[in-house]
């Protein structure tokens, strides 16, 4: 179990492809003809609230600017309160960016005036809600609502509940309503959280050699519990 519980914290590195739509089939449209070329407007707000996809989002940009061998790079403001970054990247990604100091508020400022004038590059920010409403530099949430803003839409129970279904079937073995039905009420409800956990079942159900139930669920959650307050 404790190793089980250990991979719980191992996810797959996130993709534009492997972003469920949703109702978000124009935001990634729009990413996808940014990272063309096709797309006019290079900067992008996203917003939307914790588990909607936003940061899969940004990291994925990022990513095929980096699988290009081009410099680009995503900073996660929750994570960090100092951060460097160069107006010359191919890409600039800034998350959660209602988590700014003052100092850096001003420095992100500067960054996008000189991504503007330098005619280059693209930059991607996100935040929890629509630039006019975020607590930061009126001057800077002026330049982040300049571009295109997108809100991120969570997806759907329903959406959830096809997407788990079908990722458990793929795996081999069939994920009952009444499993999705307490995923979805005792676990965390964002997609990546509830298909690790699926995984997780998995595992402990061939290494237990039974079958995918209810009771085997719990189990699974509680000892994640237990562990997560040692």
């Amino acid at each position: 179990m404790k190793q089980l519980l250990l991979d719980l914290n191992k996810t797959d590195p996130p993709t534009l492809e492997n972003f469920i739509p949703g109702n978000n089939t124009e935001l990634l449209h729009a990413l996808k003809s940014l990272i063309a070329g096709r797309q006019q407007d290079r900067f992008l707000y996203l917003w939307g609230q914790a588990g909607s996809g936003r940061s899969h989002l940004l990291q994925a940009v990022t990513d095929v600017f980096l699988q290009r061998h081009q410099q680009a790079t995503y900073i996660d403001c929750a994570l960090t309160d100092k951060f460097s970054f160069s107006a010359t990247m191919a890409c600039v990604a800034v998350d959660n960016v209602e988590r700014l100091d003052a100092p850096e508020q001003i420095k992100l400022f500067n960054l996008y005036n000189r991504i503007y004038e330098n005619n280059r590059g693209i930059f991607l920010a996100s935040g929890t809600a629509p630039p006019a409403q975020l607590d930061l530099r009126p001057d800077l949430t002026t330049r982040l609502g300049w571009g295109l803003v997108y809100q991120v839409h969570e997806l759907a129970d329903e959406n959830k509940i096809e997407v788990m279904k079908g990722h458990a079937k793929r795996c081999g073995f069939e994920l009952s309503q009444e499993i999705c039905d307490y995923l979805l009420k005792h676990a965390q409800r964002d997609l990546p959280s509830l298909i690790k956990l699926i995984n997780a079942l998995d595992r402990l159900s061939l290494a237990r050699q039974r079958p995918v139930t209810l009771p085997l669920l719990r189990e699974l959650l509680q000892s994640a519990s237990s562990r997560a307050q040692s």
